[in-house]
């Protein structure tokens, strides 16, 4: 059903009341660190289950409170006798355990309610996409084996739940079940993958997967969305009192179906969820958020949406014609022999196996940095994947095999996850070398060179994906953190001791916020300031701050840029500026020359290691005013996506306040 607004909505505005989940469910890995009520955390000493009859149970709560309201749902919906029957999850993929504990809860929430199940297809007017995710009628697109094995783990998860629930009522549970008698489970095991989202914390973590009333439930897909949503309790929500948006039927009175929950008493559970304004929206235009990545390119967007909610994307995004800006970077491979550059394109090379075999490295190495602990080797593997050049082996129509070079694009979609890894995984190495012994000068030494490749690569992705954002304005989201984490990189490079090392060290106490107004080019600052203090229409103000903001930072970061990859060769020489990406259009029109090292700023000047690093005072002032830059518009970004009570702006609200 399509949702629009009932008035004109300037940018960065809340368009709902706090709406409440019709049901919740945590992770596995947080049961034991969360509330299963309100998914708050734990206290040292947190509270079991009311008349619970384990000692050994699975979840806890914050408060007496909590557990009074949650506990009856726990054991009546038999996700208690779930727990015993399976108390490791049954799936690392969907479904996952937390979404077959969610169904159990929503099946007992519906009956209470007594919402019909005459109709498979949608239960409490929420679509199940029932018959296309248990394959019961014929599939037109992506059929495959994939397909086959998701329908099998959703009918063996229902008849996991079938059998819970069997068990609360006192009957069999080694009876052979037919289909019927666990389709009702299986119908809102779809409704729950077709509908659930994942709720986040503060801090942006995973915390579990809840079920929204009517009101954001309806809200469509698109991958260029108007609107995004923020996650908040009942304490510390804001937002507006009445809705700004009606279902298309309805016209615009909103108050029969966003107001009213399809379950009574459903506001006394968990997280609430705001909806709120990415982009202006016209009175009647419809409101769109985004159901998967943005910054994957057309062919994973379209594969994953009709494997997780079986429709093909028709936004204007997926059917421009020649194909988007963004989508054709995010997919975009450099050819570096002669005979195949016309072919320099993602439209017209997208090879399955070629790609595959890129992303197998990409998983390869993130592997190593997350499953084994190993942060050098997964930047060994980055390195080599972003720097060398890869081989394709196509058969002409003579017959004959034409080996292609080439390279990935630095916008490409795989290129901004090896940034995001690198700018992570380097930050580590820097902690580690540390760790052993920060006294030592060559551990010190090693750890200042991570630090600068962590900040390298923060400040090259949300340089990149800016760059995106221009001609892609939903990507804001991502944007935010992205700037926000170059900012604290950056600001954790200038802090580092090593600096009181160098010839006339000046110590990090010396270099107030006063510093970041020297560049004469913007009043941010100020602007931020009051951003944060006054809640209003950012139309104008918006363009008018990221103009600002960009002219700064250009200018600033050529003065910092070869210092902090010097020492490092690899990929980052490669690198003219992370900022201004004006030089990728020489490289991509003449690939040959791709890969040729480059020099930035004051690079030749430190060739020959720190002792011989010129002017470095005011180098560190000008990453001090880069940090602070990239921080204040990452918080002003996350003032329009998640409102003034964003955690990003408390963080940088502490830091004015310290700095101040």
């Amino acid at each position: 059903m399509e949702v629009r607004a009932k008035e004109e909505i300037p940018i960065g505005q809340d368009l709902t009341p706090p709406i409440p989940p019709l049901s919740l469910s945590l992770h596995h890995s947080t049961l034991l660190s969360h509330c299963s009520s309100c998914f708050s955390p734990l206290p040292s000493s947190p509270f079991s289950p009311t008349n619970n009859p384990s000692p050994n149970h699975f979840i806890r709560y914050c408060s007496l409170q909590c557990s009074s309201l949650d506990s009856p749902l726990h054991f009546s919906s038999s996700e208690f006798h779930f727990f015993h029957l399976f108390p490791q999850p049954l799936y690392t993929t969907s479904p996952t355990s937390t979404d077959l504990r969610l169904s159990l809860r929503l099946i007992h929430r519906f009956q209470e309610a007594n919402v019909s199940f005459s109709s498979l297809e949608r239960i409490g007017g929420l679509v199940t996409n029932f018959k296309k995710l248990t394959l019961l009628e014929e599939q037109q697109y992506y059929n495959d084996d994939d397909e086959g094995e998701i329908s099998g783990r959703i009918l063996e998860g229902a008849k996991a739940t079938a059998v819970a629930r069997r068990m609360r009522d006192g009957l069999d549970t080694n009876v052979e079940l037919s289909a019927a008698e666990y389709a009702v489970e299986a119908a809102v095991l779809c409704l729950v993958l077709t509908n659930s989202v994942e709720v986040h914390d503060k801090d942006g973590r995973s915390l579990g997967v809840g079920v929204y009333d009517l009101a954001f439930s309806y809200i469509n897909h698109s991958c260029s969305p108007n609107a995004s949503y923020r996650f908040c309790t009942a304490f510390d929500c804001g937002g507006e009192l009445e809705f700004r948006i009606c279902p298309a039927a309805s016209g615009t009175d909103a108050a029969g179906t966003e107001g009213k929950s399809i379950i009574n008493g459903s506001e006394a559970c968990g997280p609430r969820i705001v909806l709120r304004s990415i982009k202006a929206i016209q009175k009647s235009e419809e409101v769109l958020i985004t159901y998967t990545d943005l910054l994957q390119p057309k062919v994973m967007r379209q594969s994953e949406l009709w494997s997780k909610y079986r429709f093909s994307c028709c936004c204007k995004r997926c059917k421009a014609m020649p194909t988007s800006y963004i989508d054709h970077c995010l997919q975009e491979i450099l050819f570096l022999n002669l005979g195949c550059s016309s072919m320099a394109s993602g439209d017209h090379f997208y090879g399955d196996r070629v790609m595959e075999r890129l992303a197998d490295c990409l998983d390869d190495a993130i592997n190593d940095f997350l499953s084994f602990s190993n942060p050098k080797c997964c930047c060994e593997k980055l390195e080599i994947l972003l720097t060398q050049d890869h081989v394709d082996v196509v058969l002409t129509p003579n017959g004959e095999n034409l080996h292609r070079l080439f390279r990935l694009h630095p916008l490409h979609h795989v290129s901004l996850q090896a940034y995001m890894t690198l700018a992570s995984a380097y930050k580590v190495s820097e902690s580690d070398l540390l760790a052993l012994d920060s006294e030592c000068d060559k551990h010190q030494n090693d750890a200042f060179r991570m630090s600068r490749k962590s900040a390298a690569y923060s400040l090259l992705l949300a340089g990149a994906t800016h760059h995106l954002f221009e001609s892609e304005s939903s990507l804001v989201v991502p944007l935010s953190n992205f700037w926000m984490t170059a900012g604290e990189t950056l600001l954790s490079l200038v802090k580092s001791s090593i600096w009181n090392s160098f010839p006339k060290g000046r110590h990090i106490e010396e270099i107030s916020f006063s510093s970041c107004q020297s560049c004469g080019k913007c009043t941010l600052l100020d602007r931020i300031r009051v951003t944060f203090t006054n809640s209003r229409d950012r139309n104008a103000e918006f363009a008018e701050v990221t103009s600002q903001f960009l002219n700064c930072v250009t200018d600033i970061t050529p003065k910092i840029w070869g210092f902090i990859i010097e020492e490092g060769g690899g990929y980052l020489k490669e690198v003219v500026d992370p900022i201004n990406l004006r030089w990728l259009e020489s490289r991509t029109s003449s690939v040959t020359h791709f890969g040729t090292h480059a020099t930035s700023g004051n690079a030749k000047e430190t060739d020959s290691g720190f002792k011989a690093v010129q002017h470095h005072r005011e180098t560190r002032v000008n990453l001090f005013q880069l940090s602070i830059h990239c921080l204040l518009y990452g918080a002003f970004l996350s003032t329009i996506c998640f409102g003034p009570h964003s955690p990003l702006t408390f963080k940088v609200e502490n830091l004015l306040s310290h700095e101040g």
